[in-house]
């Protein structure tokens, strides 16, 4: 897929509707190949075919006419979205009006340029954006020579006060180097052990006290713990050091405009937390508060963060109310929104295939399988996943008596994936295979197969249940009794 057609998907109805005006500035919309393109790719989304565009649009002409309209068309989308974007986004705002000071000094029109410098100045000290202000202040002084009624001086003082806060940035980005290394070597993580791992750590690198309470350094260290913790699924750690956390950066009012993205993470990880300690009602609680605060500042971050947010209603209602989690997942698969979601669409057709086989619905599950494999991000996912939601259809087609299917799919899958299969190792998915051959040749037989189900059920022992996805253990050992 190219980068027109990632662009284009990616467009929500806000977006089309900006850029059909926005297109429709200077030109009639009737008969326009660059429309026609761009409807196209609306339409036909992740089955846009470039060679049946090409035909329609130019007939046998030379390809050139056709991929001179696509940048122009990438150009004007990506022009109209920043068009609709630069005013609700911070720092794209402040590179503006930063542009327009240059374009105005470019120009000579050294009293227009000192106008927009001067807003992104201010601008820029408003978002903390140092290394831009390094840059404003070097063209204001330059200003300064051709406005006699500006005085160099005082820009010359700014410069010279901003760059001492920028190697005051650049001292807290050694602190946060000496304490990401800390946590990757750091073992036990409690609460108590990262607070005095942190003070430590700040009293050898930082003498400034302004420094340790900066935004910037909290956040940094927020980041680098949460992450830490996740990784390692310490969900009870990661809960309370997430809680605590919230609390301390809404008592400094820490979170504003600016540090939003860090208010509705912090909300998206202390849900996920709730969610991974079994406790669903707090986690659903959280995601709720995730909502609210999606609604603040216009909506500016709400595409980002809103499949976070029925993401982890899925993964709730999958424990406590698996009919409520279907219904979210199929409102999820309309066309316009899978193709919104990008890969993201792979997790719908995904959780869609696991909660129907759960349900027995194997005719479903299967369905969305197919639509799964069919899916464009199909094919960038880790092997070993994909292996597994491959058995976990054998697994169902076996249910089903689909002895023909099972064999060639077996067949398949041996050859998909080779490397992992033929590998030294003896894993549970090595054993899970040779079960499903087992059951098949013996299928419609009263052959008894529990050798080959208690050899793969002790493979399964130390298997974390989340990460197999289909439920792999509790068909086997089914297998074992019954065979």
């Amino acid at each position: 897929m190219d980068i027109l057609h990632e662009i284009i998907i990616a467009m929500d109805r806000k977006d089309v509707k900006n850029y059909k005006i926005f297109a429709g500035r200077a030109f009639e919309l009737a008969n326009r190949k660059d429309l026609d393109l761009f409807d196209m790719l609306r339409r036909l989304g992740r089955d846009f075919d470039e060679k049946a565009a090409f035909e329609k649009l130019y007939g046998s002409l030379d390809k050139n006419s056709y991929y001179q309209l696509k940048n122009r068309l990438a150009e004007d989308v990506n022009l109209s979205l920043f068009l609709r974007e630069y005013k609700h986004n911070d720092s794209i705002y402040a590179l503006y009006i930063t542009s327009l000071g240059y374009h105005y000094y470019n120009r000579n029109n050294y009293h227009l340029a000192l106008n927009y410098f001067k807003k992104a100045e201010k601008k820029a000290k408003q978002i903390e954006n140092y290394g831009l202000l390094d840059i404003i202040y070097s063209r204001l002084i330059k200003i300064s020579q051709e406005i006699f009624s500006e005085n160099p001086e005082v820009y010359i003082r700014k410069r010279t006060d901003n760059r001492a806060l920028l190697f005051k940035m650049i001292e807290l980005e050694n602190v946060l180097q000496a304490i990401e290394y800390k946590v990757k070597i750091t073992q036990n993580l409690s609460v108590t052990n990262i607070e005095e791992m942190l003070k430590i750590t700040m009293d050898d690198y930082l003498n400034d006290e302004e420094l340790k309470d900066s935004p910037k350094l909290q956040f940094s260290i927020y980041v680098m713990l949460s992450r830490k913790m996740l990784q390692s699924n310490d969900f009870a750690a990661l809960n309370d050091y997430l809680l605590r956390t919230y609390e301390s950066f809404d008592h400094k009012k820490l979170f504003n405009k600016t540090t939003h993205d860090y208010k509705l993470e912090m909300l998206a990880w202390i849900s996920n937390s709730y969610f991974g300690m079994r406790q669903y009602q707090e986690s659903l609680k959280y995601a709720e508060l995730l909502k609210n605060e999606m609604e603040r500042y216009d909506k500016m971050l709400q595409d980002r963060y809103e499949f976070f947010y029925l993401n982890t209603q899925v993964l709730n209602f999958s424990a406590i109310n698996p009919a409520k989690a279907i219904d979210i997942l199929l409102d999820l698969t309309s066309k316009e929104k899978v193709n919104r979601l990008s890969i993201k669409g792979l997790l719908v057709f995904v959780n869609l295939a696991v909660l129907y086989h759960n349900q027995k619905d194997y005719k479903n599950s299967l369905k969305y399988l197919t639509k799964f494999y069919n899916y464009d991000g199909y094919k960038n996912m880790d092997d070993i996943l994909k292996l597994r939601i491959n058995l976990g259809e054998l697994m169902m087609r076996s249910e089903q008596g689909e002895k023909d299917t099972v064999e060639y799919r077996i067949r398949q899958i041996n050859r998909d994936f080779k490397e992992i299969l033929e590998g030294d190792k003896i894993t549970w998915e090595k054993r899970f295979l040779q079960l499903l051959s087992a059951l098949s040749e013996r299928m419609g037989k009263s052959t008894p197969i529990k050798e080959f189900a208690n050899e793969t059920m002790k493979k399964m022992e130390n298997e974390n249940e989340d990460s197999m996805i289909f439920r792999f253990a509790d068909w086997v050992k089914q297998k074992a009794v019954n065979n």
